[in-house]
């Protein structure tokens, strides 16, 4: 049977502390787990008493059967270690988790999670808004590289292929150039050494976003919300008694009508067809980057003018490119598009066929992928985002992300009045809150126009 114990504490609120017995340590003691529970505070006493033999009993149950092998005592880091082998995640969803993870543990990973308060995570989330917190805005330099690069017998692109990163990136690493934490990382695992001995990295004093500090909430609590649905915890500090960190609402930067126009004319004169195609493809379909990444040419309809998004590709650090699905369950979507977008897709279709028979059986692109590197394996989403930055610099335009490209699709369509619902299946929103929150100031235009166009018929026939 389990034991109970019945405490009341400072402020006057009641707990409930359970043990169980849980089997022999190795020096032959009892090995025992606890639990805390704590009433509701408008539950009765009596009602209290009984509800606690009741979870008594089941956390007895529970360890019994192995469903629980921690308890009260557990630190945060020692409960998040085992949240994270047992969670579904995708592969690059891990990788941010455990790079958000390496903080964390560093800041409460030591505190046992019955202890952890909300004047703990305040603590971490100042220090977090300290300069020099940005660890991504750190860069690497290296003064050896391009000798290891001749040794290696590797041009520049052959170097930028193997490592996933574009040549432009690799030519300026092995200049001894600043190139990005992450750049150097690809390119060590290329060459099978140690980043830390190919370069030297210097870390900058940038601070974290606001949306960077949020993530780490966000997965504190989730981790602690996973401790409270076993009982491991009775309250989820991270969710009932501290306010999430304040985000500073930033209007999404995007094209306007006219800036579009100069951009597409622009594109029409863009000698490399890849680009051209990529980011006109990009501006009239609106797609996420890994979505555009991962097109094949099955997926394109050339008779009735649609394109199926079915999957994405995605750099996964010791894999390389991988195929992966969308983002959520209605990003999987047909989207219509005009003959213009046809007409397009036809001509580069012709330039694709014949790289490809050009490159005869070093051909490796079994995929088929639209857009693609020299030899024809998937490019990396951040190619994307290099051939979008070279383009803007070299035409004088504003500057601009493959997401910007998103936003000015979408800020467009609604423009042309394209209704809330079917421009969620257009763009694979999983919910038109989205949208309609993202895209207020762009929607408040269009009722704006509205009122205006049907004042002007209105009046213009009361005045006949």
């Amino acid at each position: 049977m389990p034991n109970i114990t019945k405490r009341t504490r400072k402020d006057g609120s009641t707990v409930f502390r359970f043990r169980v017995f849980a089997g022999e340590a190795v020096d032959g003691k009892q090995d025992m787990l606890s639990r805390t529970w704590k009433p509701p505070h408008n539950m009765r006493p009596t009602t209290a008493e009984k509800e606690a033999q009741r979870l008594a009993l089941l956390f007895e149950e529970q360890v019994r059967s192995g469903y629980i092998t921690m308890d009260g005592k557990t630190t945060f880091s020692a409960y998040a270690a085992r949240w994270m082998e047992s969670a579904e995640l995708a592969p690059r969803t891990r990788e941010n988790y455990e790079y958000l993870l390496r903080r964390i543990n560093a800041a409460i990973g030591s505190i046992p999670l019955e202890k952890l308060r909300a004047d703990h995570l305040k603590k971490f989330y100042a220090n977090l808004r300290e300069d020099g917190m940005n660890q991504r805005g750190r860069y690497a330099v290296s003064d050896c590289l391009d000798k290891i690069r001749k040794t290696n017998k590797l041009t520049i692109d052959a170097l930028a292929l193997q490592a996933g990163i574009s040549s432009a990136t690799a030519s300026a690493a092995c200049k001894g150039t600043h190139v990005s934490v992450v750049s150097a990382n690809k390119i060590a695992i290329a060459l099978s050494a140690d980043t830390d001995k190919l370069f030297k990295i210097e870390r900058g004093q940038e601070k974290l976003s606001d949306v960077c500090i949020k993530q780490h909430h966000t997965m504190i609590r989730t981790i602690l919300a996973s401790a409270k649905r076993e009982r491991v915890v009775p309250f989820n500090v991270a969710a009932e008694f501290i306010d999430p960190p304040k985000l500073e609402k930033k209007e999404a930067k995007y094209l306007t009508d006219e800036e579009a126009r100069r951009f597409l004319a622009a594109l029409q004169d863009e000698q490399d067809i890849r680009v051209k195609s990529a980011l006109i493809l990009d501006l009239f379909i609106g797609a996420r980057r890994g979505e555009l990444c991962g097109l094949s040419w099955g997926d394109i309809d050339f008779v009735n003018g649609i394109i199926r998004i079915r999957r994405a590709s995605q750099y996964q650090l010791g894999k390389g490119i991988v195929e992966v699905k969308t983002k959520n369950e209605h990003s999987n979507r047909d989207v219509k598009v005009s003959q213009f977008i046809v007409e397009i897709l036809k001509e580069y279709r012709k330039w694709w066929m014949e790289h490809r028979l050009s490159w005869g059986a070093e051909w490796k692109g079994g995929q088929e992928r639209l857009f693609i590197q020299d030899d024809g394996r998937p490019i990396s989403p951040d190619t994307i985002n290099f051939w979008l930055r070279r383009f803007i610099k070299s035409n004088g335009l504003p500057h601009l992300t493959p997401h910007g490209l998103r936003h000015t699709f979408v800020t467009l369509q609604i423009a042309s009045g394209v209704d809330v619902r079917t421009l969620q299946a257009r763009t694979g929103h999983s919910q038109a809150s989205t949208l309609l929150n993202t895209y207020a100031h762009a929607l408040q235009s269009a009722q704006d126009n509205a009122a205006n166009a049907l004042d002007a018929m209105l009046l213009k026939e009361a005045k006949r």
